[in-house]
């Protein structure tokens, strides 16, 4: 729920959170802590995949997925970069992430354009919450 809180910092204007099927309860007492009242600042939904395809069209939204950069992956991984935002500007976006213990959804990885964010040193991936902020940071559009 830090994300939220991220997404309420950083102050995106339009937009929100959509929950699919797993994610936890953003009104449960850990994450309204978590989240320091963020969760009721944003226009928060809930639905499955279905909803969320007849959104991207509706909006003709790019669904971005975060994703650690792998050579196991048989599709193409973008690294985050001021280059990649720069080819998005002007085209709204969705977010995607995936939980802590088990990453992005299989139909996450097939719907979405996975981008990670480089790192150095030996490490493959942040926390959701550390991740999701650099997204939103980097994925803001310009004022």
């Amino acid at each position: 729920m830090n994300v939220m809180r991220s997404n309420v910092m950083i102050n995106i204007q339009q937009g929100g959170i959509y929950l699919l099927p797993g994610c936890c309860d953003p009104f449960n007492e850990k994450a309204l802590r978590a989240s320091r009242g963020a969760s009721f600042q944003l226009p928060i939904v809930s639905g499955s995949w279905c909803h969320l395809q007849t959104l991207k069209m509706e909006f003709q939204m790019k669904m971005l997925a975060g994703h650690p950069d792998s050579n196991r992956l048989s599709k193409p991984v973008s690294s985050l970069s001021q280059e990649f935002v720069d080819s998005l500007s002007d085209i709204p976006l969705c977010l995607v992430l995936g939980s802590e213990g088990h990453g992005l959804s299989e139909k996450s990885q097939g719907e979405c354009e996975l981008v990670s964010i480089p790192m150095a040193g030996d490490y493959e991936s942040l926390n959701v919450s550390v991740a999701g902020g650099i997204f939103l940071y980097m994925l803001q559009p310009i004022k």
